[in-house]
């Protein structure tokens, strides 16, 4: 059985960083990625890369709250869990 993909907020800020083109370290947990200049498209760009990878991501689930600590509650282990029950 493999497990479902996964991101770690290193990995979300890290790639974030790359398309602002800043340092992983500017960016706080709870930054907002919009305010420091993460634009629509490249939101777009970067689920759809994550979505191709495996991660069940869409856009608007990003957009609602575009925090690494927010993303990584969706892209990480605990959102890409299977549900029990």
């Amino acid at each position: 059985m493999t497990s479902a993909p996964t991101l770690t907020p290193e990995e979300i800020r890290e790639a974030v960083a790359t398309v602002l083109g800043i340092a992983p370290e500017e960016i706080a947990d709870d930054a907002n990625l919009a305010q420091l200049g993460l634009k629509s498209i490249q939101l777009m760009r970067l689920s759809g890369r994550w979505r191709r990878s495996g991660l069940d991501v869409d856009f608007a689930t990003l957009a609602v709250e575009p925090t690494v600590r927010a993303w990584a509650r969706h892209l990480g282990l605990d959102g890409n869990a299977p549900s029990e029950g």
